[in-house]
């Protein structure tokens, strides 16, 4: 396997197939720096000139962000070997006429390098160009993770914007919540024990079902008083509003 790129993800991925015997010949990136640490980490060649690309992998696996896709593949002037792409949301056309053969496999998790992480747990979803290629990721992808789905462009699509509402969307809560908390000189760890157990509650029951707080309870009072609190703070007050009003809308239907 060749891999191109050098970032989160990249690291992740060399981290879990070499750990699987997986060979990576070679990393190409533009950033010298991470592809030097890289390197150093796992003893895999770097280069930063794709003109010095082995030519004779396997697989090319492109580890870089959704913008940058399409020009990478280009940069790489492969003809028949098998590329993949490693985005949530990128459409595996993306790759179309860059290559005859091409797939997707991505990793549903928020990956940091040289964090550990337990693959086994994280769901993998591949697509690819023919079923072939589909089954040569299936089966790169089951020597990391007992979790393999197929997915194809459309849905890839929509659990990556399900992952961002519940990830990214939900981190920027936390950061709101850290901001009125440190204004009162009091850390953001006081709230890590309810973070941990409304997560572990939701992963573990439907969402709704673990619902609780003023909106669930249908309690306008409590919330008139934390807008109040917000007046302020008009887009932070915007958010609480109408966060809470969905609560409640679901929670009704739910009722019904």
């Amino acid at each position: 396997m060749v891999v191109i790129g050098s970032g989160n993800v990249a690291w992740h991925m060399i981290n879990a197939c070499t750990a699987k015997g997986v060979k990576v010949l070679q990393v190409l990136a533009r950033n010298k720096k991470t592809a030097a640490q890289i390197s150093r980490t796992f003893s895999v060649p770097y280069i930063t000139d794709p003109a010095k690309l082995y030519l004779e992998a396997d697989l090319y696996l492109l580890a870089v962000r959704d913008d940058a896709i399409r020009e990478a593949a280009e940069g790489l002037h492969l003809t028949d070997q098998f590329l993949v792409h490693t985005s949530g949301f990128a459409h595996l056309d993306l790759l179309s006429g860059t290559n005859t053969n091409t797939g997707v496999i991505w990793p549903l998790q928020t990956l940091t390098a040289g964090k550990k992480t337990n693959y086994r747990q994280i769901p993998f979803f591949i697509e690819a160009s023919s079923a072939e290629n589909e089954e040569k990721l299936r089966q790169l992808a089951s020597l990391v993770t007992a979790k393999v789905m197929v997915a194809d462009s459309a849905l890839r699509q929509k659990i990556h914007l399900a992952a961002v509402i519940a990830s990214n969307l939900t981190n920027q809560l936390y950061a709101i919540s850290a901001s009125i908390l440190e204004r009162q000189n009091i850390g953001f760890d006081v709230l890590a024990p309810l973070i941990m157990e409304t997560a572990a509650k939701a992963a573990h029951s439907h969402p709704l079902k673990s619902q609780t707080g003023p909106a669930a309870r249908r309690d306008r009072h409590v919330i008139e008083k934390h807008l109040e609190l917000l007046r302020d703070e008009p887009e932070y007050r915007d958010i609480y509003r109408m966060i809470s009003e969905n609560i409640i809308h679901f929670h009704h239907k739910k009722n019904e």
